[in-house]
């Protein structure tokens, strides 16, 4: 029985050996993504409703995102929405630089600066969040990584939106 016992503790082990590798892979992919460069689309019929409601709080889309400018506290969404659909119907990848916003139109880009460190990315918004109180954007698992906001999980930032149409 202790030989069974031995042969469950090793095959465990060594899985979570793998796991930690496959895990610091990603990372190492994340702090070697390629800027993201801001391009003119248009805004998603599916995913800017004239008005949503969530959680009995009625909201409603910006019709344009150039001019927009805010500081709040930022929060990171992962595993648990990976793979599924944002409200671009595409499929979230916690792996590339995205972001949710609640009344921003979908898709656009924006410049995320963490106020605490001065570091700043160009995130693609593709989907609506998030919905807790006082936060004003969701980033990526990738972004928040980039943004150095993972551990603490929430972040003061300046959210600002990119007029893809001057860079061309």
């Amino acid at each position: 029985m202790k030989i069974i016992y031995q042969i469950i503790f090793l095959s465990l082990f060594i899985s979570g050996c793998t796991t930690i590798k496959k895990e610091y892979d990603r990372y190492s992919e994340i702090n070697n993504l390629k800027e993201v460069i801001p391009k003119v689309e248009k805004y998603s019929k599916y995913g800017n409703p004239k008005t949503y409601k969530v959680f009995d709080i009625q909201y409603k889309p910006l019709k344009s995102h150039i001019g927009y400018s805010e500081e709040g506290l930022a929060s990171w969404y992962g595993k648990k929405f990976h793979g599924r659909l944002t409200s671009t119907r595409e499929k979230y990848d916690m792996y590339k630089l995205t972001a949710a916003h609640k009344t921003l139109p979908i898709p656009c880009y924006v410049k995320v600066t963490n106020l605490k460190n001065g570091m700043s990315i160009i995130v693609r918004v593709n989907d609506r969040g998030p919905f807790k109180k006082g936060r004003i954007i969701d980033l990526s698992y990738a972004a928040a990584v980039k943004l150095d906001i993972v551990t603490q999980g929430t972040e003061k930032v300046h959210v600002e939106a990119i007029d893809a149409s001057k860079n061309n």
